[in-house]
């Protein structure tokens, strides 16, 4: 495994373990809406503050589907451009030896 990809897991396991926590969070905020009386400040931030991370996730997820799509994307197009180089250099090759056999000795 390259580092980028380990380094990839380690950031998956991270996101992984933050939505578990924000998922309990979540679940104790709804639990306790009922028992909650007026909101403070520091309660206020605290909400906005995980809506945040909520949103990070979500956008951090996104890109993640979108960057496998876009290493798909390139690996497809550098097979392509491969196969086409192998098609120029035999092109080629060919062309050189019909050229080989019709110019004159010397």
């Amino acid at each position: 495994m390259s580092d980028k990809e380990i380094t990839m897991e380690e950031l998956d396991d991270t996101v992984k373990q933050t939505n578990e926590q924000l998922e309990m969070l979540d679940w104790k905020l709804d639990s306790g809406k009922e028992l909650v009386v007026p909101i403070n400040h520091q309660d206020v931030c605290l909400i906005n503050l995980i809506k945040s991370v909520s949103e990070v996730r979500s956008d951090y997820q996104q890109l993640r589907r979108e960057l496998i799509e876009v290493q798909a994307l390139q690996r497809e197009l550098s097979s392509r451009l491969r196969s086409q180089l192998r098609l120029v250099h035999s092109k080629f090759a060919r062309l050189r030896q019909k050229i080989a056999a019709a110019s004159p000795p010397r």
